[in-house]
């Protein structure tokens, strides 16, 4: 929440800064009931980040922007793990989940709501530090792609929403799912290593 603070609003929140920060986003984490039934129509063999790039595009609809940007980037951060995990729970399971927490973290907000159950401090804390590490991702193709959308002064969704896409290419953002496929692989590390000599060789 501070980096996120930091790079939304400017400057490193103090104490009091950060606590009203973080009720600022526990108020944000529900959805528009109009949002959830489009998350409904989703298949559950969509991509997850088909489903942030349309949950986005929907709450654009639904709260349109009016004079800060700011807020709604807020907002977002607030209510992308809540659209997730309730298109999740509602495409895989049936079930509509409330999508409000008492977690004081995005992280553990996404890891109470995907589990249902409250996550351990080590699940908060790698998941923290996984946050953390993407936002300072400098001048990417995502990022690169939400500049050139909102410099030709369209909203901040449209922004987003194609930022999303953008990052859901197997050579951006896609790439970590690819790893994981590479990974899948192998059986053993020696393995690993052998056939990834054989191809930097190659």
């Amino acid at each position: 929440e501070e980096v996120a603070f930091l790079l939304i609003h400017e400057h490193l929140p103090n104490e009091s800064e950060l606590t009203d920060y973080k009720k600022k986003l526990v108020s944000l984490r529900d959805i528009p009931s109009a949002v959830k039934s489009i998350l409904e129509q989703i298949s559950a063999t969509a991509h997850p980040m088909d489903v942030l790039r349309t949950g986005v595009s929907a709450l654009g609809t639904v709260e349109p922007e009016r004079n800060n940007p700011k807020e709604i980037a807020d907002r977002l951060l607030a209510a992308l793990p809540s659209m997730l995990c309730y298109w999740f729970h509602f495409s895989h399971n049936q079930k509509r989940i409330d999508c409000k927490t008492s977690a004081d973290s995005i992280g553990g907000h996404f890891l109470e709501l995907l589990h249902q159950s409250k996550p351990s401090q080590e699940w908060e804390t790698a998941m923290h530090a996984s946050l953390i590490l993407y936002a300072e991702h400098e001048f990417n193709a995502s990022t690169f792609t939400a500049r050139v959308i909102a410099g030709t002064l369209a909203d901040i969704y449209s922004s987003i929403s194609g930022a999303i896409g953008a990052l859901s290419g197997p050579k951006h953002g896609g790439a970590n799912e690819v790893a994981m496929e590479i990974i899948a692989r192998y059986k053993s590390p020696d393995e690993a290593e052998a056939d990834i000599m054989r191809r930097m060789a190659n």
